[in-house]
Formats: structure tokens, sequence, C-alpha cells
């Protein structure tokens, strides 16, 4: 939707050339030159640290991004690693257990009781280590996707600054 101005005025290809002052005499316009509309485009040094501000920001935010990665692979391997540490821990106890069912063992029935113990708690031992494992081995440290993004923020910097620059002519023969 265009605004309609109650000031006439003459426009060409989308910039304004005349324009009627409401202030001034009723026939005089004041004439404004396609340099001068030119002007209020931003300048090359602008466009510039335009590109520079925003390359830093994103730069800024890819390293932010990388460290919340690592954060989260960091906490779920700390996880992993604690059930391995739980499965340690009742691998020692059933190991005593199963000391203590031996000796029973030797000597008459009481080694039943015993013997139960040690099994179930080496099935909870092997679980917890199985689980342990998986989650150990899914758990990723390295940060995948700031390192894409960074590759592809690279490669489209590198693009606009060959852009960028004056490109020589071969030399005429």
């Amino acid at each position: 939707m265009q605004a309609v101005s109650r000031h006439p005025t003459t426009t060409v290809r989308g910039t304004v050339l005349a324009q009627q002052d409401p202030q001034s005499e009723a026939g005089t316009a004041t004439v404004r030159t396609a340099a001068a509309a030119s002007a209020e485009e931003p300048t090359t040094g602008e466009l510039l640290k335009g590109l520079a501000d925003d390359a830093t920001t994103l730069m800024r935010q890819e390293i932010l991004l990388a460290k919340q990665e690592l954060q989260e692979g960091l906490t779920a391997s700390a996880k992993a690693s604690a059930l391995l540490v739980a499965a340690g821990v009742l691998g020692l106890y059933a190991f005593g257990f199963l000391l203590y069912t031996i000796g029973e063992a030797i000597g008459g029935p009481r080694w039943l009781g015993f013997a139960i113990v040690t099994v179930v708690l080496l099935i909870v031992v092997a679980v917890l280590g199985l689980v342990g494992k998986k989650r150990l081995a899914a758990s990723k440290v390295a940060p995948e996707k700031a390192k894409a993004e960074l590759q592809t923020t690279a490669n489209e910097l590198k693009e606009e600054i060959t852009w960028g620059k004056p490109q020589q002519q071969p030399p005429e023969r």
C-alpha cells in the first residue's frame, strides 16, 4: 500500500526528483537530484563495517553453540560414568559375597542363601555396566553442529570477501 502525499512530487524510477514545498510559494518546487538520493545508500566502508560486525556476532554465536554442545555432551558422559562407578562398587560387593558364598558352600547348606544374593548382585552389575557402556558410547563430546556451522560460515565469508575484491583482468597481448 502506498502512502498518498498531499504535496505534488515528480518521480523517475522510484526516485523523487522534485517535491513542492508546502511552506514556500505555491509554484516553487524543491529539486532533489539523483546524487542526493544515492547519498542515502550506505558507503562501501559502512558495508564492510556492517559485514565485520555481522561476522563478529556470528562467530560469537558459533562459540556459544559449541560451549552448549560441549556442556550437554559432558553432562551425558558424567551420567554414564556414574552408572559405571555404581556397577564397579556393586561388582566389588558381589565379589565379596561370592567369596563368602564359596566359604560357606564348603561347610554346609548355608551357602544357598549367599549364592542367591551373589547371583542377583551380579545380574544388577551386568545390567548397570551394559547400560552405562551404551550411554557412554552414545554420548558425543565433540561439538559437531557448531563445527559444521563454523565451516559453512567460513566458506560464506570467503565467498563474500572474494566477491568484494576487484577482479583482475588478464593482460592484453
